[in-house]
């Protein structure tokens, strides 16, 4: 594949959304939801895109400084740290690529630089100069420099991944201004080793899920292994999705939103999400478009069509001695605030033996509209 050939394809993704609809289209209805001032309300953003841009604010000094020294445009350099580690500083991949930028760490000993972030914008601007083009750098800092100079045809994450980093600096671009005006009004805190979303729920006054939204990146098994900094709301905030009487739920994409961050904190596969709502594996998120989300919807469906289990067998399940004349255990639809802890208290019973009982394994998260089966006191 030619040079020109790759450049094509590119173009042709970045401007089609799912099932082969155009992305300007779509977005209309957010660009016209701005104020006398032409300004973009704070719910015009992903809360993913602004939770990320709040923890690089923190070493927002460090990237302006090395993007000059290196000649690398500073918002691109954030768009790759946003997409490379949501702004997390302590995360390693499976590969082994470490920090901000996601540094390899045979890379980060060729660059001969002592911090994460110099290393990461120094390799970039190495790749700018030897490709010419910035998209082909990117490719390369995320598939290979070999590859691309070899003009093999790209892996679609790698593709994925320039389309995802090239709509981050887009935003960036068109709309940093407003983004670091209200990234600006998160707050940050550190967790602690152990925490779990629940935790910091309680701590914080915000729904787990609501936290989830604002730290991509950031799984239970991630959260629980090491300290992570967490961006979070202080004030009053307005419903980021919809649950409807049947309990499913319904999330309006906004600017920067990125499905598989959406997957992640709602706690869904990403397979799954794609094929409720007919997306791409390789495409962009159109703002204010309604997406499904698979999982709540289902768990419901699911536990109306079971027949209700004897109080026998719900014993059996959570290792409870019960006399035969128990109760059946009751059903429990989740309410935004309602945590696992808080349910066990009001109940009469254990987090664990929720879990249990509904066969939910080490996973602590529930979603709106859930419906819960509790055991009987």
């Amino acid at each position: 594949m030619t040079h020109s050939s790759v450049r094509v394809v590119m173009l042709a993704v970045f401007i089609v959304g799912g099932a082969g609809r155009p992305l300007v289209a779509q977005t209309t209805a957010v660009v016209n939801a701005v104020d006398d001032d032409g300004v973009l309300p704070a719910d015009a953003f992903s809360p993913a895109f602004l939770g990320m841009y709040r923890k690089i604010m923190r070493i927002d000094r460090d990237i302006t400084r090395y993007a000059q020294v290196y000649g690398v445009d500073p918002q691109l350099a954030r768009a790759v740290c946003m997409f490379e580690s949501g702004g997390n500083e302590n995360l390693t991949s499976g590969a082994g690529a470490r920090g901000y930028f996601q540094v390899i760490p045979s890379t980060f000993r060729l660059m001969g630089v002592p911090t994460n972030i110099e290393a990461g914008i120094k390799y970039l601007s190495q790749l700018i100069a030897q490709f010419g083009r910035e998209d082909y750098a990117v490719a390369a800092y995320n598939g290979g420099p070999g590859r691309v100079a070899r003009e093999q045809p790209m892996p679609l994450e790698s593709l994925q991944y320039v389309l995802g980093v090239g709509y981050y600096r887009s935003v960036l671009k068109q709309h940093e201004p407003e983004v670091r005006r209200y990234a600006a009004t998160l707050a940050v805190v550190q967790t602690n080793k152990g925490d779990t979303w629940e935790d910091l729920s309680k701590r914080l006054h915000v729904d787990a899920i609501d936290l989830r939204l604002f730290n991509p990146f950031i799984n239970e098994a991630r959260l629980r292994s090491a300290s992570r900094l967490i961006a979070y709301p202080t004030g009053r905030l307005d419903d980021m999705f919809e649950t409807g009487a049947d309990g499913r739920i319904a999330y309006r994409t906004r600017i920067g939103d990125n499905y598989i961050n959406l997957a992640f904190a709602f706690d869904v596969d990403v397979d799954r999400l794609r094929e409720a709502n007919e997306l791409w594996r390789l495409q962009l998120l159109p703002a204010n478009t309604m997406l499904t989300i698979p999982g709540a919807d289902d768990d419901v469906q699911s536990a109306e069509r079971r027949p209700e289990k004897p109080a026998v067998e719900a014993a059996s399940l959570v290792s409870v001695p019960q006399p035969k004349a128990a109760r059946q255990p009751s059903v429990h639809t989740v309410r935004r605030g309602d945590t696992l802890s808080e349910l066990a208290e009001r109940y009469g019973t254990t987090a664990s033996a929720i879990r249990s009982l509904n066969r939910m394994g080490r996973r602590t998260s529930i979603r709106i509209g859930e419906r819960l089966r509790i055991p009987a006191r």
